[in-house]
């Protein structure tokens, strides 16, 4: 696989992020995102004070989290040259991101496709000790390829069947539905049939 600084590129972020087209995924779609997560999180009554999206791209979905968490401190990171010279984000990547403080909410979509078997592996780890309440995951899954649009979404990532992210996310989260998971000891109820396991 290339390089990040070769492979997110401004030419990326305009395929799959600018382009109507060819785009995986627009603003409004990050807006939506983010209000399921803003109510689930208030549903269960855990309290945000902190986000942090790890591989943040263009920044939409902390951009709508901040607007839904108005006194919240949002931070942005991102392994991309790119994003983090156009946008002012911190440039680092998982594993290897070690912030001072965890935060609260830690958001990280479709970035552990990117990393070997070996570098996600360690990512997941590092996820346990940067979430302090809530993790939104999500990652390009083998199962998922069907269902995806070969125009709109970069397959040229490394493929792990769903139960591979459920054992090691498993061990640090508790899986409550729809993407979130919350950190080990759960401090919210959460019904039986929410619960994913």
């Amino acid at each position: 696989m290339p390089d990040t600084a070769a492979r997110f590129d401004r030419a990326y972020y305009d395929r799959f992020y600018r382009n109507p087209d060819t785009r995986a995924a627009s603003e409004y779609d990050a807006e939506i995102e983010a209000q399921f997560v803003a109510a689930y999180l208030r549903h269960l009554d855990v309290e945000v004070e902190r986000i942090v999206d790890i591989g943040c791209g263009l920044g939409r979905m902390l951009k709508a989290l901040a607007g839904l968490f108005p006194c919240t401190v949002v931070h942005g990171v991102d392994a991309s040259d790119y994003v983090c010279r156009t946008y002012g984000w911190e440039q680092a990547a998982l594993p290897d991101f070690a912030p001072a403080r965890p935060f609260d909410l830690v958001v990280c979509q479709d970035v552990l496709a990117y990393l070997d078997d070996s570098e996600a592996a360690a990512a997941i780890v590092a996820l346990g000790r940067i979430a302090r309440k809530a993790l939104y995951f999500g990652a390009l899954a083998e199962e998922d390829l069907a269902l995806c649009n070969p125009a709109r979404t970069d397959t040229d990532v490394y493929l792990r069947p769903a139960s591979w992210y459920r054992r090691r996310l498993g061990r640090r989260f508790e899986p409550v539905g729809g993407g979130l998971w919350l950190k080990k000891p759960v401090d919210a109820v959460i019904w039986t049939l929410d619960r994913r396991t």
